[in-house]
């Protein structure tokens, strides 16, 4: 009986380019220890009161009015069209292809070279991602990489969030003062959320 040694190589070429694959996707999401809470506790609202918007009121939308859309029309999209993607083509995926992440993977966190941030939980566990399409809008994911949505720039350090249609939702976001976002609800209560 004569061994054929290509059939054995055959069968597992494939398995090695899958395994391969698999982890590139892994690697592509996996979390780098400057993003990482757990890592630099100093990027924990849990740890660091200058980045914890229930410690530090400069921060907070319930009494920072500046940044709270219930207050200050210049950075709620109800009032202000030109911070609304409804309005504006160039603010809105769903409607710019060049921006939607289901047309341009670069943008997609499963993308094997995605570089991006990660919206974690008050737990600092990761929760979701953010792709940064452009200086005005940035794309939301959630923990399985789903599009679930994007932000829009409506004043300094203060975004706010559309579903995928350019719907906002009331969410927004505010910046840290330091090295991220806090997420707030509506009412501008804290979600918890942060991103790195």
């Amino acid at each position: 009986m004569v061994y054929n040694e290509k059939k054995p190589m055959k069968k597992t070429l494939p398995l090695i380019a899958f395994s391969l694959l698999m982890t590139l996707i892994v690697n592509a999401q996996a979390l780098e220890n400057r993003h990482d809470p757990k890592v630099d506790i100093n990027l924990s609202p849990n740890f660091n009161a200058t980045i914890n918007p229930d410690k530090n009121s400069n921060i907070n939308p319930k009494f920072n009015w500046n940044i709270n859309p219930a207050h200050n029309n210049d950075v709620n999209p109800e009032f202000n069209s030109t911070i609304n993607p409804l309005n504006h083509f160039e603010l809105n995926p769903d409607v710019n292809k060049t921006l939607n992440p289901m047309y341009h993977n670069e943008y997609h966190p499963k993308n094997p070279a995605w570089k991006g941030l990660y919206i974690f939980n008050k737990n600092d566990d990761v929760i979701g991602y953010i792709s940064i399409a452009t200086q005005q809008l940035m794309l939301s994911f959630d923990g399985q990489a789903n599009w679930t949505g994007f932000f829009v720039k409506a004043g300094n350090g203060i975004f706010n969030h559309f579903d995928v249609k350019g719907v906002w939702d009331g969410m927004y976001l505010c910046f840290d003062s330091v090295v991220g976002y806090n997420v707030f609800d509506k009412e501008g209560n804290w979600t918890g959320q942060h991103i790195k």
